[in-house]
């Protein structure tokens, strides 16, 4: 039988990259925000296998739009993923 051993593939790999730019982790949502956009699915593996971690929520004050008229606020949360460092 043949051993299989794990890898990343590319969108992983991208994530990981982009993570080792925030000390203190980021949220899709900030990552969102710098151009970056990834999908929980890509992120799951990537936890399982003690790449990444999840370190808590952050807060986001949002307004809403309608029209280009704000007529609302509302909190939105989002968690926060960190890279598992192994020193």
């Amino acid at each position: 039988m043949a051993n299989k051993t794990w890898k990343m593939n590319d969108t992983q790999k991208q994530f990981v990259e982009t993570l080792e730019s925030y000390e203190n982790g980021a949220t899709l949502f900030e990552l969102k925000l710098a151009g970056k956009e990834f999908k929980s699915g890509s992120i799951n593996t990537l936890i399982s296998k003690g790449v990444v971690k999840i370190d808590g929520e952050r807060e986001y004050d949002c307004d809403i739009v309608f029209n280009g008229v704000v007529v609302g606020k509302i909190t939105k949360t989002g968690k926060v993923y960190k890279l598992v460092r192994k020193d």
